[in-house]
């Protein structure tokens, strides 16, 4: 170790400036893998000197008639890296092994961190005062009868506090899980710091603390209230969908009674496949009856490793009369699943967003539909915009004829824009690439082998009713041409939307192949519903012109901020009216727009 130094680098606002080395004189070098390893190295031969000495507490065990029986088996150590405890039947004994683990630490030059140390003596059941003294003169304390000491993280004295412990777990588990709610984090990366960073702060508790299912379920529900809080969740939304994996629609968070039941599974597996080498596991196993809850003696399967698959939670999911239609409208068979829920696996929403288009398409909106048959506490469903069709989350999203120039086609410009950009800077006709929310596309654009028009009317010999798609592409090099439509229906039109746009152009596409003397034009209609789900049909569009075929993660993008942004403008305007009476009493959990809500921008 002599031979060890490191150096601290600080970075200033004009360079790097590196300090001189700094020796490492003693201890564990930070940060080394080997380090670690030599260290344990070192110390196994005190645990080798102790288990020689007749000195600890003789191990019980339970006879099949009830009967103790005294085994052969000591146990007077638990070592895990610098952490020892020493055990003994009497005082005598434990000043022996007190007295070897001094001479070893000497020996080895580590030192006894004495503000650690402490004795705990127990006799009949009663607390009684013995203190050691070490060579060098200090004392190591009795513990006093309401005292614990901390080993392994846990406070312990003739018992682990259960109740204590678990309040205080509880704290530490809320305030990490405060700290994440109010971040900034894309959803992906807050799920994955409450998987990381809150719920393991429960996890090193699991087999060794008391959890009953119940403070297992109010752990789990204050995940939920604390995202509802913040606004990341829909109260009403599905329970479900929050600990199913994102490819499979969820948000990804760790089922908490879920991993505590397979921790339970782990931990009892590990001691009954050691104790059939190990006396002293085996001791364990016979012995724990219910003192821990692993219940080792008890070998049958226990309700603490019961586990609820994803499978379980996608059928109870599917079964919900309201929830479960979206699920049913991923599993039709011309829909991609794995494509529509490819924007919760990249999670590049914030949390606040996703939230929204969940509760969206879980259909717990307060539209005036959900308000009179659900809650039934309004008296009329009418729409507050056309006033002629009852108001749902369907009808608002993609169904309301007086927003369809305003906002629909506004939704319906930026999915145009992104296809419009991609085929232009394909074909050089554009030589930059700007945010699709900031493109501008330019009506006709032209070069010697392509021509790209947008939202341009063809004009042909006779008279065709069809004749202005919304993107126009001739290669004049292939002399083949390329007819593309653009819609976002509602999810259940989304297959009759596809074959009206084969059939509505067909006319057209004859007339200018003859017209324009080309050898092939194809009809590319671009169809994908108001809550983002693909249809397999989007997949072969993108292949015939060419695109990646990653591009429907941005038009899944685009459609999803704007089918959230015009379902809170919608459910806003009634608010907003002075000539309308009733109250809409929105609950701040339906993300309502504030100054604290992301622009397209900053999505």
């Amino acid at each position: 170790m002599t031979t060890w130094s490191t150096v601290l680098r600080f970075n200033t606002s004009t360079d790097t400036e590196d300090i001189r080395p700094i020796n490492i004189l003693r201890g564990i070098f930070q940060g080394d893998a080997l380090s670690p390893l030599w260290f344990c190295l070192a110390l196994n031969p005190l645990s080798n000197i102790l288990n020689s000495t007749c000195a600890g507490f003789p191990l019980e065990d339970t006879a099949r008639d009830g009967q103790r029986e005294v085994q052969n088996n000591t146990l007077n150590h638990l070592l895990y890296m610098d952490d020892i405890k020493l055990y003994a039947k009497s005082e005598s004994q434990l000043n022996e092994l007190a007295n070897l683990t001094e001479q070893f630490t000497n020996d080895v030059k580590m030192e006894f961190g004495i503000d650690k140390c402490k004795i705990n003596s127990v006799r009949a059941g009663q607390y009684y005062q013995h203190q050691y003294t070490l060579e060098t003169g200090e004392h190591i304390d009795p513990l006093d009868e309401h005292d614990t000491y901390k080993y392994l993280g846990y406070n312990q004295s003739r018992q682990i506090n259960h109740k204590e412990t678990k309040q205080k777990l509880k704290q530490q588990f809320q305030h990490r899980l405060n700290t994440i709610m109010k971040t900034q984090l894309y959803s992906r990366n807050t799920i994955k710091a409450l998987n990381t960073f809150a719920i393991p702060v429960l996890t090193y508790s699991f087999g060794i603390i008391n959890w009953t299912k119940t403070d297992l379920k109010n752990l789990q529900r204050k995940i939920n209230t604390s995202m509802t809080k913040f606004r990341k969740h829909h109260p009403r939304s599905c329970v479900q969908r929050l600990t199913l994996p994102r490819k499979e629609g969820g948000r990804g968070l760790i089922d908490i009674q879920n991993l505590h039941n397979k921790q339970i599974t782990t931990l009892r597996q590990y001691f009954f496949s050691k104790a059939e080498s190990s006396t002293l596991h085996k001791q364990i196993a016979n012995n724990d009856n219910q003192f821990t809850p692993l219940n080792l003696k008890d070998k049958s399967e226990q309700k603490n490793e019961k586990v609820t698959d994803n499978k379980t939670k996608l059928l109870e999911w599917s079964q919900k009369s309201l929830h479960g239609r979206h699920y049913q409208d991923l599993s039709q068979i011309n829909v991609d699943k794995e494509a529509s829920n490819a924007w919760l696996k990249r999670g590049e929403l914030f949390l606040e967003t996703e939230g929204f288009m969940l509760a969206i398409q879980d259909q717990v909106i307060e539209t005036k539909n959900y308000r009179k048959f659900i809650i039934k506490n309004l008296s009329t469903d009418t729409c507050r915009k056309c006033n002629s069709s009852p108001e749902t989350i369907q009808h608002i999203t993609g169904a309301c004829k007086s927003i369809a120039q305003t906002d629909y086609k506004h939704r319906h410009d930026q999915v145009a824009n992104v296809i419009h950009q991609k085929l232009a800077h394909q074909y050089k006709l554009v030589d930059t690439i700007v945010p699709y929310y900031k493109y501008i596309p330019e009506t006709v654009l032209e070069n010697p082998s392509t021509k790209l028009y947008f939202d341009r009317g063809i004009f042909t010999d006779r008279t065709i009713h069809f004749n202005r798609p919304d993107i126009t592409l001739i290669n004049k090099t292939n002399k083949t041409g390329y007819l593309i439509d653009i819609a976002i229906p509602n999810t259940h039109n989304l297959q009759t939307t596809i074959a009206e746009k084969l059939s509505k152009y067909t006319e057209l596409k004859e007339e200018i192949t003859r017209l324009w003397h080309l050898q092939k034009v194809t009809i590319v209609p671009i169809v994908l519903s108001t809550t983002g789900v693909i249809p397999k049909q989007l997949h072969r569009s993108l292949i015939s012109l060419n695109l990646p075929s990653n591009t429907y993660h941005l038009l899944q993008k685009a459609v999803i901020l704007n089918t959230c942004r015009l379902v809170r403008k919608f459910l806003q305007c009634e608010a907003d009216n002075p000539h309308q009476h009733i109250n809409l009493n929105i609950p701040s959990s339906l993300f309502q727009v504030t100054t604290q809500n992301h622009s397209l921008s900053n999505e």
